[in-house]
């Protein structure tokens, strides 16, 4: 059963990645959610492209290290990627990460 971490300030996210690439995080607090987050650091910290290639790194680990060696999918990284760097462009740095990944998480809600 998934089990959502708070992720309610920027300490709580620099664990949360700390933890995801330490492969320490246990599966089931890799949620949509932390998925978000992890996504919102690594754009804020190493742009667009810099992210797509440590979450392609890190992603693979990790699932790697889960059991599930074929669960990485570069498309839909890419993709997921690139709405969250077009989110952060619009908001700038004023807003905090947890912010970030607030409103992200109530956009996918949405749509789906």
């Amino acid at each position: 059963m998934k089990r959502e971490l708070p992720l309610e300030d920027a300490a709580e996210i620099e664990r949360l990645v700390r933890d995801f690439e330490a492969l320490s995080l246990p599966r089931a607090n890799w949620t949509h959610r932390a998925h978000l987050a992890v996504g919102v650091h690594y754009v804020r910290h190493w742009g667009l492209d810099g992210a797509l290639q440590r979450m392609r790194e890190r992603l693979q680990a990790y699932n790697l290290a889960c059991g599930d060696p074929v669960g990485y999918s570069e498309t839909i990284t890419a993709a997921y990627l690139a709405s969250i760097a077009a989110e952060i462009s619009s908001d700038g740095r004023a807003v905090s990460m947890a912010d970030q990944v607030a409103r992200l998480e109530k956009r996918v809600l949405t749509v789906r």
